[in-house]
């Protein structure tokens, strides 16, 4: 027999949209504004999926690791360059705070550049909403950015409820999101399936004891995806219909 689901929860970024082109513009921006180097879009899939601030800490641990390598060359040649190089990482990672705060303040701006869904999705949200089913955004991302990255690529109702970081509650893998999301649909979490790209969202669903869906298509590899529990896997938007219609009861 199966299980009845009266939800579906998407991550945003590598789920709903592609987004990589904005999170690459916004910290390389942020890396050129402190004078350091900026991120490969592998880097930023890579990077990405448990929040900007460990995004930013990534992209500078990136620039100071290169001052720390350096510094190990020079440790028998020269041992006052090494410690000055090592100093230079250092003060490279003394940034994040400030990094952090010039990141935030330019996302806005730039978190819908070349945006767009992934293949399938808008069919996917669409059946599901005619089926009855709530749609629901459970991003890392704030609410406020979230809500203005969705409405730039799917139509206005598209969405039953999104759930952003408010600076309060936990973030994903954290369970809290989507307890949150089914006590706000008056549902059980049985009642829900996860559906992302990373090892974040498989792990809010197994913190949450919900079944997941991993996307092949998003930020991570089969790898993650399987290691993190996937329940199973899907190459687009058109698949993933396919997975919620055979593996449950939609309405």
């Amino acid at each position: 027999m199966k299980k009845k689901i009266k939800a579906v929860f998407f991550d945003l970024d590598g789920t709903l949209v592609n987004t990589l082109a904005s999170l690459k513009k916004t910290m390389d921006l942020t890396m050129e504004h402190f004078d350091l180097e900026g991120v490969s879009l592998q880097e930023t899939r890579i990077f990405v999926g448990t929040g900007y601030k460990k995004y930013v800490e990534k992209a500078l641990e990136k620039n100071a690791d290169k001052k720390y390598k350096e510094a190990e060359r020079w440790e028998e040649k020269d041992e006052e360059r090494a410690m000055d190089l090592d100093m230079e990482g250092d003060e490279i990672m003394g940034l994040y705070d400030e990094a952090c705060e010039y990141y935030a303040s330019i996302f806005p701006e730039n978190s819908t550049y070349q945006a767009e869904a992934y293949p399938g999705i808008k069919e996917c949200i669409t059946a599901l909403k005619e089926k009855g089913i709530a749609v629901v955004c459970i991003t890392n991302k704030s609410k406020e950015v979230a809500e203005g990255v969705l409405a730039s690529v799917f139509s206005a109702d598209s969405f039953t409820l999104i759930i952003g970081d408010d600076g309060e509650m936990p973030l994903k893998p954290d369970k809290a999101p989507l307890l949150k999301a089914c006590g706000e649909l008056g549902i059980t979490k049985d009642e829900a399936v996860m559906v992302g790209d990373t090892k974040t969202d498989l792990d809010a669903a197994r913190n949450a004891k919900m079944s997941s869906i991993g996307c092949l298509y998003g930020f991570r590899d089969k790898k993650e995806l399987v290691e993190h529990g996937a329940g199973q896997m899907v190459e687009d938007g058109y698949a993933l219909l396919h997975v919620l219609e055979d593996a449950f009861e939609l309405g």
